[in-house]
């Protein structure tokens, strides 16, 4: 399975691809989460819905798995801000995939 990098996001003017890929085809991938990244979610854990689906789908190499669009569109969703993470800056990789893939 293929591991995304911080960088590599960033660089991709758009998402398309992987928005295919994931939400449509349901094909899992993986995202390493950046020292800023893991972070803003220790300050969040427990705080919100995106927390518990991090929480479940974080391995210990601080690998995110992105396995199911359906569970990450609603933490998003209940955490009250369509497509965004709360309080995650938008210069991260991980708010562009967040919004992306939601």
């Amino acid at each position: 399975m293929k591991v995304y990098q911080s960088q590599e996001i960033l660089n991709l003017k758009d998402l398309y691809d992987l928005q295919d890929t994931f939400c449509s085809s349901c094909v899992p991938f993986q995202y390493q989460m950046t020292d800023g990244e893991l972070q803003w979610f220790q300050h969040i854990k427990n705080r919100y819905c995106i927390s518990d689906f991090i929480s479940a789908n974080l391995d210990n190499n601080n690998i995110l798995t992105f396995d199911c669009a359906e569970n990450l569109t609603a933490a998003i969703e209940n955490d009250g801000i369509p497509n965004k993470a709360v309080m995650l800056s938008e210069e991260t990789a991980l708010q562009k995939l967040f919004f992306w893939l939601s």
